[in-house]
């Protein structure tokens, strides 16, 4: 009998929205002119500073909603914060370090720009015994890293606590990702 005593999982879907992909451009672009930039995990490219100006229906239907959603397994009535968000462009070979979001409950990612080869988030398992291994395994249990490819308008929510990291962008355009933490009432 297996039982299984932690578990790690991760929230994806896809929220095709033009207007949300437009209105992060015009963020991005703004803090790029104002040189309004950040140094904590990329290496590379630009990273806004935690930005707090939003729409409060981004903030319902790209963050609450899809957390509710994450969430609903645990069968309680909870309230979603929007704690902060920034944005991210990686441009060829940039990438983002491994971390975690500490302070915050759920963390996420929305894609609003992918192109081909830009490349991968990567989850790495927490286990020390793992951080320097391979998948020696096909099975979940046995994973060190888990890969997951991403699309534009993807969003993908997890566990802030887990370690994640980007592979470096190969292609010649930007990649661009909203990064966000968020709280649980």
């Amino acid at each position: 009998m297996i039982i299984d005593i932690f578990k790690t999982s991760i929230y994806k879907t896809s929220i095709k929205n033009i207007d949300y992909k437009n209105y992060f451009i015009e963020l991005l672009n703004n803090e790029k002119k104002l040189n309004n930039g950040n140094f904590i995990s990329n290496v590379g490219g630009f990273q806004s500073k935690s930005l707090d100006i939003i729409d409060e229906n981004i903030i319902e239907n790209l963050f609450v909603k899809p957390t509710l959603e994450y969430i609903k397994p645990f069968n309680r009535n909870y309230k979603i914060e929007l704690s902060n968000f920034w944005i991210n462009c990686n441009n060829k070979n940039d990438y983002n370090l491994m971390h975690s979001h500490h302070g915050a409950n759920i963390s996420g990612v929305y894609y609003i720009q992918v192109p081909e080869n830009s490349g991968r988030i990567i989850f790495q398992n927490g286990d020390l015994t793992k951080m320097c291994s391979i998948n020696q395994f096909d099975d979940i249990n046995f994973h060190a890293r888990y890969f997951v490819p991403v699309n534009e308008y993807d969003l993908i929510l997890f566990s802030a606590d887990t370690l994640h990291f980007t592979e470096p962008n190969r292609s010649n355009d930007e990649r661009i990702s909203v990064a966000f933490n968020l709280m649980i009432k």
